[in-house]
Order: C-alpha cells, then sequence, then structure tokens
C-alpha cells in the first residue's frame, strides 16, 4: 500500500528556494570575483572550492644537520565536481601577528604534493569530488622557535564557466603543535655501518597513510629502515638472492629502552631477496616485536629472522638486551630492520611519532638510490660515502642515506 505525507509538498517547494537561493548566490559571488578576482572580506559568507584540515597533530624532530623538521599532512577536500588547481599553500603561525613560515608554490608544490591513494604521483590538480594531500616537511630557519600553532592559506584556480572567481585564496587547516620533544631512546644496532634507509622525510613511510579500522592512520611517518655494510662498505658477497651473503642479515637487534612487550610474532619465513612472495595484512610485518615504552608510546621492530626472537609476551625487557635478529620476513624485499615509534601497539592502526637517539656518530651520507647504485650494491662493491659533517650526534633523528655507527660492536 502507498501512501502520500500532506507534508510533501511544502517539503518539495522549500527544496526548491534552497536551490534558488543557493544559485544566485553563486551567481552573485561569481559576477563580484569576475572583477575583484578574490572572493568577499570576512563577515560575508563565501565559496572555497577546497576544505582543509590537518590530519593529525603536527609533531618535530631535528635532524643530524641541527635543524627542526616540522612534519604534518594538510587534506585538500574538492567540495566542486570539477577539477580545482592548487597553486600555493603557505604555512602561518596562528594568531593576528602570525608570520608566514612556509610557502610552497610550483615544482616544490608539485613534489610534496599528491592524491591521497596515489601518493607517489606527485600532482598540484584534486579532481572533482576527490581528496589531495600536502606532505609538508618544514625545515625552520635556524634559530627560529617552534610555533605553538598554525594555519594555512591556499590559492586555487577554478574553470572559468563556473559563476565562481577563477582565482580563490582562503584560510583553513587550523592546528596545535605539539611542543614536547621527541621520545629518546638508546640503539636498536650496535656497531659501525648501519644506513637509515626510508627515514622521514623521503621514503615511502612517509606517504604510508593507510584505511585501517574505518580512519585513515599512518604509523610510519617517522619510520627508519635499517641497512648495513662491512668494513669495505659492501652490503652483499655472493649471490644477492641469498639472505645470508647481505653482511648484515641475522646482526643482533636491541631493545631500545626499558620496557614490556606487547607483541612477539614468530612464525613468517624469510623472504628471497629480490623476489618476495605475496603477503597479507596480519603478516605484513613479518616477524616482529612491540614494546611499550610507556602511555602512548610503542616501538615496533619488523621483518625479523624467523626462529630468532628470544622475548615473550608480557615479559620485560632491559635497554640494550638482544631481543632478536634482523631479518627479511613479511612486506620486504631486502634484510633490513624496520623501526617505528607510534601511539598504539599496531605498526597501521596508529598515529607514527619522531623519535631521537640519545648518541650515536655520523659518518657521512650514501648517494640517492638510483638503478645505478642498486648494481653496484647487488655486485657486491663498494659504496661511496660523502663524509662531510661527520662527527658526534645527540638527541637527533637520522635522515634517509644517513651512515651511523651505533655504540658497541658486532
Amino acid at each position: 500500500m502507498t501512501s502520500v505525507s500532506w507534508k510533501t509538498p511544502t517539503k518539495t517547494r522549500v527544496a526548491a528556494v534552497v536551490a534558488a537561493t543557493a544559485a544566485v548566490c553563486m551567481v552573485a559571488v561569481g559576477t563580484a570575483g569576475a572583477q575583484e578576482r578574490r572572493l568577499p572580506r570576512t563577515g560575508v559568507d563565501r565559496y572555497t572550492p577546497i576544505v582543509q584540515k590537518v590530519h593529525s597533530t603536527p609533531r618535530w624532530f631535528r635532524d643530524t644537520d641541527g635543524r627542526i623538521h616540522l612534519v604534518y599532512e594538510l587534506m585538500l577536500t574538492n567540495g566542486l565536481r570539477v577539477p580545482v588547481e592548487v597553486s600555493s599553500v603557505a604555512v602561518r603561525r596562528a594568531g593576528r601577528r602570525g608570520g608566514r613560515i612556509e610557502r610552497l608554490s610550483g615544482l616544490r608544490l608539485e613534489a610534496a604534493m599528491s592524491l591521497l591513494a596515489s601518493a607517489d604521483e606527485p600532482t598540484t590538480t584534486v579532481p572533482g569530488s576527490a581528496v589531495g594531500v600536502v606532505w609538508f616537511d618544514v625545515v625552520l630557519r635556524r634559530g627560529a622557535r617552534l610555533p605553538r600553532a598554525i594555519r594555512h592559506t591556499i590559492t586555487v584556480s577554478v574553470p572559468p564557466e563556473l559563476p565562481l572567481p577563477t582565482r580563490i585564496t582562503s584560510r583553513g587547516g587550523f592546528a596545535r603543535v605539539e611542543q614536547r620533544p621527541p621520545t629518546v631512546v638508546g640503539p636498536p644496532l650496535r656497531g659501525p655501518g648501519w644506513i637509515a634507509l626510508g627515514s622521514c622525510c623521503d621514503g615511502p613511510h612517509r606517504r604510508a597513510l593507510s584505511p585501517v579500522n574505518g580512519r585513515l592512520m599512518l604509523g610510519q611517518r617517522f619510520a627508519i629502515d635499517w641497512n648495513g655494510f662491512d668494513g669495505q662498505r659492501r652490503l652483499v658477497v655472493g649471490d644477492p638472492d641469498v639472505n645470508t651473503n647481505w653482511v648484515f642479515f641475522g646482526k643482533p637487534v636491541l631493545a631500545v629502552a626499558d620496557a614490556r612487550v606487547v607483541a612477539a610474532v614468530d612464525r613468517y619465513p624469510d623472504q628471497i631477496p629480490n623476489n618476495p612472495g605475496p603477503v597479507t595484512l596480519e603478516s605484513a610485518e613479518g616477524n616482529h616485536v612491540i614494546l611499550r615504552l610507556g602511555r602512548g608510546r610503542y616501538v615496533a621492530y619488523n621483518h625479523l629472522r624467523r626462529g630468532s626472537i628470544r622475548v615473550r609476551r608480557g615479559r620485560r625487557v632491559r635497554r640494550g638486551q638482544v631481543i632478536a635478529e634482523l631479518g627479511n620476513s613479511g612486506s620486504s624485499t631486502g634484510p633490513h630492520l624496520h623501526l617505528q615509534l607510534m601511539t598504539r601497539p599496531s605498526s597501521l592502526f596508529a598515529d607514527g611519532l619522531p623519535l631521537a637517539f640519545d648518541r650515536f656518530e655520523l659518518r657521512g651520507r650514501t648517494p640517492p638510490l638510483t638503478d645505478a647504485l642498486e648494481e653496484t650494491i647487488n655486485a657486491g662493491q663498494p659504496i661511496p660515502v660523502d663524509t662531510a659533517g661527520a662527527g658526534p650526534r645527540r638527541r637527533e633523528l637520522p635522515l634517509g642515506r644517513d651512515v651511523v655507527r651505533f655504540p658497541g660492536s658486532f
């Protein structure tokens, strides 16, 4: 049986009035904007095609050059059905007298921006009804104080056929900045020749936003993949498709602090280097250990060697204690130790936190990982290291390609 509510005509009329009002506003704004090229000042409703939102609390660390990095993601949601071109994004200190901290445009903006699910494809265009992300790594000028809060100014261009200004500047993306320093930990490995690959803020970890349990999470934001070389700067000696030919495979992995073990998984086979098999969401971490350092602070060690884990869930460990061996299990194409600090005991469903090692020695930096360098590595040849700036470091986070020596020896 079908019935008709007596309120239906009224609702229809109201909807028609609302739609007509919106259309009039669109035309009015478009007419004014065609002359001014900007939206009206405060106190007047305005169209902002891109809606800005900071994804999670901006956090900072100090690198091996002594510079402070402020790291976070700015989400850009296109509320139109047509593409919008982002021409510039500026970061400012919040407040009436807030000065500009950073401005991205042109190639710098393109390199720092992508669509949400295409993180490795730079773009400054946000398609209709899509979400873009600006992956901020703001390096503060020496001597500059850390902002307590930030906001953003974004300038975009919209297609000329719309009843809108073709160029629109708007403010948004307010966020309070974490003021507490990074968690300081001890070494996860010992001895010389360790290379920080995939470290913040230029590797695949940085843009690994994952939709997990109904939320977008980035537990790997500050993660490091540790690789190593021998005294002749060789990573592999012999067939590179054999794990044991990698000179750092099986090296001891250490607890970075006094802590409690909340996860210890040791059931996955090590992958064949350069020819890994398929993995699932469950097996992606491979054999792993997670330590609870304190409330809301957990450290994960992933891709450990099968059969090497020496700790159990619920047990306590001491800083410097050997907990496992470096391996090649899970989502891994070669031996390495994946290390990350996070807010929850899960590598995926957590917010990634910055960390700092209490002391180590910077030995130099390797070149960018190109195809030519990979050929050098797989051929068992020494890799070059630029030793400029080498020396002792305290309470800093190594950047990608930094070569370090931790206290102790193999």
